[in-house]
Parts: structure tokens; sequence; C-alpha cells
């Protein structure tokens, strides 16, 4: 099979979105299929993910060219590795719908709507999915900054999570302490995105729930040596203990699974994504917030709950892929037969 590898890109998360990217493409040939690598970051051009630079100077996508759009519209499917910005909020996912190529992934709107925490979170609440207390700051309204901050602050109260609202992979979190490091933690949020999510810190234990279509995988909790999940001990620390099953509760374990199915299906996601959680010292859970096009580095949480099902690699790529397809065949069908009609 023809399998077309998007990676790097714009944002903040290029760089895991290359090491994610080359994990892909190194199992995939190993089973025996024809992969092909474009940068969207660097005007859709055919790349190694083990050699591409790992920032780029490039703000904002292009629409593919000649060559990118032969690769892509040539190729049998498209496996988007992108993270963050505009190759995971819906916009990438546009391009592909309207060349007519079908890829693993969620569809355009699901994709901003899962990207996008503050959409996530109210959509959540809708269907009784609890998230801890939060306020929203908008970049181009600094003048009213203070004003928020200094009501928000008596809801959420102090440690707090300052982090940009349309960023992933915990790029520009902080845990503000202090008043003061509120603000110089929404001026950084700020940096990276329109919108600033301030939200109550939830004390205990790092939980995470992979999602397979209608599949929920076993609970994986994540160990963290300084108590802070935050971007260096997601990617760099080597410390970080990861138990799935997690040893909770069967009926904490059964509920946070549960919860997870409610969160994908109201964000009406497609093949698979990953939600994180907080269990807190009452078994009381709190979901944080949606990954639509979770890691497949070798730190990635999704591959390593699979792998207590039985997937590898390999054998949760091969799934992806065939559901993806499927999926793509199926409405193509029903659009020929309305047509028909």
């Amino acid at each position: 099979m023809k399998v077309t590898v998007l990676a790097g890109g714009t944002s903040a998360e290029r760089e895991v979105s290359l090491n994610s990217a080359l994990c892909v493409v190194q199992t995939l040939r190993k089973n025996g299929h024809t992969v092909t690598v474009l940068d969207p970051g660097a005007g859709w051009i055919e790349i190694d993910p083990g050699a591409a630079p790992a920032e780029t100077l490039q703000k904002l996508y292009s629409l593919p060219e000649a060559g990118g759009k032969d690769i892509l519209t040539s190729g049998d499917i498209v496996f988007n590795m992108l993270h963050g910005g505009q190759g995971e909020n819906g916009i990438v996912c546009a391009v592909l719908e309207l060349l007519g190529v079908p890829y693993v992934g969620s569809r355009p709107g699901a994709s901003a709507a899962a990207m996008d925490k503050v959409v996530s979170k109210r959509l959540f609440s809708a269907v009784g999915v609890p998230v801890p207390d939060y306020f929203v700051l908008n970049r181009s309204l600094k003048q009213r900054w203070q004003t928020r901050i200094e009501a928000g602050i008596e809801k959420v109260g102090l440690p707090a999570i300052v982090k940009p609202a349309e960023e992933g992979s915990t790029v520009g979190l902080t845990k503000a302490k202090t008043v003061d490091q509120v603000y110089e933690a929404v001026e950084l949020a700020a940096s990276l995105s329109r919108h600033v999510l301030v939200e109550k810190f939830i004390a205990g234990r790092e939980l995470t729930v992979g999602v397979l279509g209608d599949e929920a995988l076993p609970v994986l909790e994540v160990v963290i040596p300084g108590g802070f999940y935050d971007f260096e001990a997601k990617y760099h620390s080597q410390e970080n203990k990861y138990i799935c099953p997690a040893e909770i509760d069967t009926e904490v374990a059964e509920r946070v699974q549960q919860l997870a199915l409610e969160a994908f299906r109201v964000l009406d996601l497609d093949d698979y994504a990953r939600i994180d959680f907080r269990l807190d010292e009452n078994n009381e859970l709190w979901c944080l917030e949606a990954n639509n096009q979770p890691g497949m580095t070798d730190h990635s949480l999704l591959p390593k709950a699979a792998l207590v099902t039985g997937l590898d690699l390999t054998a949760l790529l091969e799934r992806l892929i065939k559901n993806a397809l499927n999926r793509f065949r199926s409405g193509h069908s029903s659009q020929s037969a309305s047509k028909e009609f």
C-alpha cells in the first residue's frame, strides 16, 4: 500500500511531529508499505523525518502545489502525524477532504473542536464529563486581563494551570503558584494562542485513556518524579513510570473509560484519540483535554496502552489504516447512492 505521512509542520510541536513520523514510517516500511513523507511546514516537499530540521521559518501552511498534490492524490491513504496548530486543528484535514483523499484521523470540525480546549471543555460539560473550574482570556483584549484574572483566581484558586487554548503536548503550559506567576504564564500562553485557559489545579494522579473507534483502551497512569507532567517531563525525562493497567479500583477504571468514550463521542472524533484525566484524593475524576492526533514516539502513551491489549505498533497502525479506509469507502458509497437516487 502507498501511504503518505504528513510530518513537521509549523507549530511549536514540530519536533514532536517529526519524532512521531519517524516511528510510524519505520514501522510501516518494515511491514511492506511504500511510504512517502511530506512536510506542509516546508511547502509540502518530500522529507526524511529523521533528518529534517527541528525548526521552520514558515508560520502558516500554503496549499499543496503540483508535486505535493500529486503525491497526496496518487497514494492509497494519508497518515497525518502533524501535531498542534494547523496540522491538528482541522485545516489540513479540510485540504484532504477537498482533494478526496482518505486519511487516518478525525474530520475537520471534530479536529477543530478537540484542538480548542475551551470549546472541548464546554462540550464535555454539556454531556456530564466533569472538568476543572476555569476562565478564559482573549489575547486581543489585554486591557481586560487584570480584571478577569483577579476575578478568575478567586474562582479557581492557586496554584492554577495556565495554558494556550489552541496548542497541545503541554506546550506553553505553566503551573502558577502566585498571582504574579499567573500574569507571566498568561503572557507566555498568549504568545502561542488567541485564547488562554486558566484552570483549577487538581492535585492527584495523572490518568489517560486511549480510544480506538468505539473501544476504550486500558487506563494508563503516568507517575512523574517531579509531580508535574509538563513538556520537559513528557518528552525528555527518563524517570517517568507508566503503569498500565493503572492500579486503581475497578469501578474507577470503568468510570474513566466510560467518560473517555463520552468525550470522544461528543467531539465526534474518528479512528483514535487520547483523553487525559486527573484522579483527586476523593476518587473524583476530572477531564483535562482530548488529543485527537496523539503521538507515536517511544514516549507516547496510546501505543503503550494498545500494547497491553496485544496491539504492537505495527498492528495498531494497520488497524487505524484499515478502519480509515473502510470509513472513507463507506462514506463515498453513501454519497454516490444519494446522488443516483
